[in-house]
């Protein structure tokens, strides 16, 4: 009799293998003292084991920048940083020094304090090391007790396997070949770890967070594995493999028909063009974008460079990474939203001590405007990176015209640093619409402007004072509220009245009936995350605009967010384009 498990979606695909468990723990470390005339060797123990350790994850990244690209071999360089980490190596050095502890018990305790600190973190871009601490606590430890490395080639599993892990290291990840291993399943991890990244460069489904029920996964056992939702069979019976078999070819098909989709304009069924864009986190992405069809980047999220590192991204590191997406996508817009840093997502260089509401706090442009290196190597870093195609910068959390002044400002600046005053070649300039204060004042931001996206998200949660991940308030959270509903629509007007680009990359975007409705109001164009992209286009297709219209303007005087959403649902019913598209509701992260 089979079993199910669900885990997390994290690298798409669906296979059907044996289980390979693979363990790759050190012993427990043992508590040893040493006498203080052996400190010094313990020290030059400790650095010797730290130094093979950097030179180790430099060959690994050399390696996978061969086999994967630059900036997947870039993974590797938060492990260097992290063993070269100042408070890492000075609390391992006091732990030998002053308690006259071996180095590798030093070592151990020193990254449980690092773990812990991690752990204290709400946002989930520091979390997502912990892949690589533990990484960095294999590869020091192995060298100071002389342990081997782990092989991922015997015992047999069959011709191929699925690797079933508590977690599945950077180290060890990008030694996997999609020839030998089918899949992957971690108890924990999650869909941003960097071993999670390497799996889909790789083309490798993987599923995470698991958790207790990994321990019943067995050795051996034939295991159907779902990488997009996440879904485990054990031991299926013969009609679910089946089943499986089935939802291959149907998979397959389905590839062919968003492939021929791809290259095609997204287009109403009444002939209004629209474009449809992708939200991005990383460079990673962008080969997913493409074959999705995505028109252009409308939401690159640029905090992928900051969170949970010690010290300013460099210029250079910055411009490598813009550049990469916007050559990716010539002749198409690729808009930077410069660091929305702060709220939750606080990098280790900023010291900052808690704030009682964060979200309304020190965040997004106002920590840019205050750290001059930070947001000068980003606007020098993204000005050359224009060179190179259609690169717009999008300025988070704008509640006033003066931070748009001061943007300018600083990017006239950065032309004069760069010998470009003459040239007279300009960035676009964008705000991102996801306060009150920027949506009331659009007349006010239109001559610092010269494009707008709505960020439905955060306006949501601010104008119905409703803290988007607050579960006792998840009923008020409603991005179809009349209110915002309205909003919407004057927004749009706004913006033809100021002659400013507009699209919206909010979680509305990934939502069918929100959609519909944007549609209905004046918008053309949407950022939408890579998990919604081709559904969302494909329904986009099947939709009538005039049709739309009428409908929002038949129906301004609804009282709540679900009366709204069902009368589009209805519609849906109506004219068949949620089942001819297959799409279902989708949330993005911003």
């Amino acid at each position: 009799m089979s079993r199910e498990f669900e885990g997390v979606g994290a690298s798409p695909g669906r296979v059907l293998g044996r289980v390979r468990r693979l363990e790759w723990e050190i012993p427990p470390v043992p508590h040893r003292t040493i006498g203080p005339e052996d400190v010094d060797s313990e020290l030059e123990r400790f650095e010797k084991a730290r130094k093979q350790a950097i030179a180790r994850v430099i060959e690994l990244q050399a390696e996978t920048t061969d086999l994967l690209g630059r900036f997947e071999g870039k993974v590797f360089e938060s492990q260097a940083f992290m063993i070269d980490d100042p408070d890492l190596i000075a609390g391992t050095i006091a732990y030998i020094r002053d308690n006259f502890l071996a180095a590798e018990r030093a070592f151990e305790l020193q990254v449980l304090e690092y773990r812990v600190r991690m752990l204290d973190s709400p946002h989930a871009m520091v979390l997502d090391r912990l892949p690589d601490l533990h990484d960095v606590r294999l590869g020091v430890l192995s060298c100071l007790l002389d342990r081997p490395e782990p092989s991922l080639e015997g015992p047999e599993a069959g011709p191929a396997m699925i690797l079933v892990a508590q977690d599945i290291a950077p180290s060890l990840a990008v030694r996997m070949r999609p020839e030998h291993v089918l899949g992957v399943v971690t108890a924990s991890g999650s869909r941003g770890s960097h071993s999670v990244l390497i799996a889909r460069s790789l083309g490798i489904p993987a599923v995470v967070g698991v958790g207790a029920d990994l321990s019943r996964i067995a050795d051996g056992a034939k295991i159907l594995v779902d990488g997009h939702t996440g879904r485990l069979i054990i031991d299926p019976t013969e009609a679910e493999e089946d089943g499986y078999r089935r939802a291959v070819v149907q998979t397959v098909a389905r590839r062919k028909i968003l492939a021929r989709l791809a290259a095609e304009p997204t287009e109403t069924v009444d002939g209004v063009h629209t474009v449809v864009q992708a939200n991005i986190e990383q460079p990673f992405d962008v080969e997913q974008a493409i074959r999705l069809g995505a028109e252009g980047v409308g939401l690159f999220r640029s905090e992928f460079l900051v969170i949970g590192r010690r010290e300013i991204p460099s210029e250079e590191e910055q411009y490598e990474a813009y550049t990469a997406v916007v050559e990716a996508f010539p002749g198409r817009e690729v808009t930077l939203r410069t660091f929305d840093i702060g709220g939750d997502k606080f990098p280790l260089f900023l010291s900052m001590p808690a704030e009682e509401n964060p979200y309304l706090g020190w965040r997004a442009i106002r920590v840019c405007l205050d750290l001059p290196d930070l947001f000068r190597n980003q606007l020098r870093a993204a000005v050359r990176a224009s060179a190179h195609g259609d690169l717009r910068l999008l300025i988070p959390f704008v509640t006033s015209a003066d931070e748009l002044a001061r943007t300018r400002e600083r990017l006239a600046e950065v032309y004069e640093s760069l010998d470009m005053v003459e040239s007279g070649h300009r960035i676009p300039v964008g705000v991102m619409v996801e306060t009150p204060a920027a949506l009331e004042t659009v007349d006010l931001l239109a001559p610092y402007a010269d494009f707008v996206s709505l960020g439905t998200n955060d306006l949501t949660q601010y104008v119905l004072a409703a803290d988007r991940g607050h579960a006792k308030v998840s009923g008020i959270y409603d991005p179809l509220h009349p209110a915002l509903v309205r909003m919407y629509r004057r927004l749009a007007v706004d913006c033809s009245r100021h002659q400013l680009d507009l699209s919206v990359c909010g979680e509305l975007s990934a939502d069918p009936v929100g959609v519909a409705i944007l549609l209905g109001l004046g918008y053309r164009k949407f950022s939408v995350s890579l998990s919604a992209l081709a559904e969302i286009r494909e329904l986009i297709r099947h939709l009538s605009v005039k049709e739309l219209e009428q409908l929002c303007a038949e129906n301004t005087r609804c009282e709540s967010g679900p009366e709204i959403r069902s009368i589009f649902e209805a519609y849906f019913e109506r004219s068949g384009a949620l089942t001819v598209s297959g799409t279902q509701t989708a949330a993005s992260s911003d």
